[in-house]
């Protein structure tokens, strides 16, 4: 039998900690997740998978409502574990485990679209600031203590007037804490590294080990190389450095979704139209409505555009489509114009020119 504890849930449906048999964890993720969807919202929470003896079998995270992908836990475990590649000695775990969530789901559970796309969040933050919130409201997970008269975020705004609320221990912590808000990491992995972590530390210890380029480091951590490889792409880096950095990690780990990403970057707008079975990100939903552009796809554009909440999609779309209506009109109005009448002929295509610029910075934007 397996079962499955889930960890930083922001929902009383489900109880963090709380063992819970993998039908159990199913039918619970699958009500909290339609109730959230049916109010327009989502949250989202860590878990594990275990066998009977607590191996520990798989970990990730749900994303629940209307931002998820997975309607309940057995399809985003099947997914996942489906799309891992595996070597040849562990491909009998990996068929077992399969199995058991296959035997262990009521069958009322399993009937559901896996890739039932509902609107993906715009919301995408950089590694900083990402980091800043991480280190800040995750400051009590690392045993920093502060008095009921300052918390976390206050310290960081004025560490020398709270400076003596803190122990030697603690400011080992908090230098470290502040250095790496600056860019510098490697004191805050090193603390990390040698201590018996939380979850909320693990997840930060990978975002860490993918802002020093220690991407092996951050798969160790969490076995699922589909979320590593979309934090990668997700990255604040040159397109170069990135596409580096995917190219490298795709070789040893491939995915849908490294496949997709590259793709995007490289402006291979074929691929990114026709590909289908990866996880929806707002960045992903952003580049398939891009390349539907280029392509001259303009239904299918808008229709993968009404899939994200963000109104810059739309906005491009909607843009592209001023921008081609007046070359048309340009272009209706050149034929018109007398052969002979050089200036006006000139003045029709420097604006052509100037609205296909246009065209290309709304392709070429992202």
């Amino acid at each position: 039998m397996l079962f499955v504890r889930f960890t930083d849930v922001p929902e009383t449906l489900i109880q963090n900690y709380e063992r819970f048999t993998f039908a159990e964890a199913v039918v619970a993720t699958h009500d909290l997740h339609h109730a959230l969807s049916s109010e327009g919202t989502s949250c989202s929470g860590d878990f594990r998978l275990f066998d009977q003896k607590d191996e520990l079998l798989y970990r990730g995270t749900f994303t629940f409502g209307s931002e998820g992908t997975y309607p309940n836990l057995y399809h985003q475990v099947k997914d996942r574990v489906l799309r891992i590649r595996t070597k040849k000695e562990e491909n009998a775990k990996k068929m077992w485990l399969l199995d058991e969530i296959e035997s262990e789901t009521p069958d009322h559970y399993k009937c559901q679209s896996v890739k039932q796309i509902t609107t993906v969040s715009s919301t995408y933050q950089s590694r900083l600031t990402r980091l800043q919130r991480r280190l800040i409201y995750g400051a009590a997970t690392v045993g920093i203590l502060f008095t009921s008269l300052f918390n976390a975020t206050q310290w960081f705004i004025d560490k020398e007037a709270h400076a003596e609320q803190v122990t030697g221990g603690e400011q080992v912590w908090l230098d470290a804490y502040d250095q790496a808000l600056q860019g510098e990491e490697a004191s805050l992995i090193n603390l990390l590294e040698q201590k018996n972590r939380s979850e909320e530390e693990d997840v930060l210890l990978i975002d860490l080990y993918l802002a020093e380029g220690e991407d092996q480091k951050a798969l160790e951590l969490t076995d699922d190389p589909i979320l590593i490889e979309t934090k990668l792409a997700g990255l604040n880096l040159s397109d170069q450095e990135k596409s580096e950095r995917l190219q490298d990690f795709q070789s040893s780990h491939p995915t849908d979704e490294g496949t997709f990403d590259l793709a995007a970057l490289e402006r291979d707008h074929e691929t990114v139209a026709k590909t289908e079975n990866v996880e929806w990100t707002a960045p992903r939903v952003s580049a398939k409505v891009t390349a539907y552009l280029y392509l001259g796809d303009i239904a299918s554009a808008n229709e993968w555009a009404s899939k994200t909440n963000d109104p810059a999609v739309q906005e491009k779309v909607d843009t592209y489509q001023d921008i081609t209506a007046t070359i048309n009109e340009l272009n209706e109005k050149l034929k018109k114009t007398s052969s002979k009448d050089t200036s006006a002929r000139e003045k029709i295509q420097a604006a052509i020119a100037a609205e296909e610029g246009n065209l290309d910075t709304i392709l070429y934007s992202d």
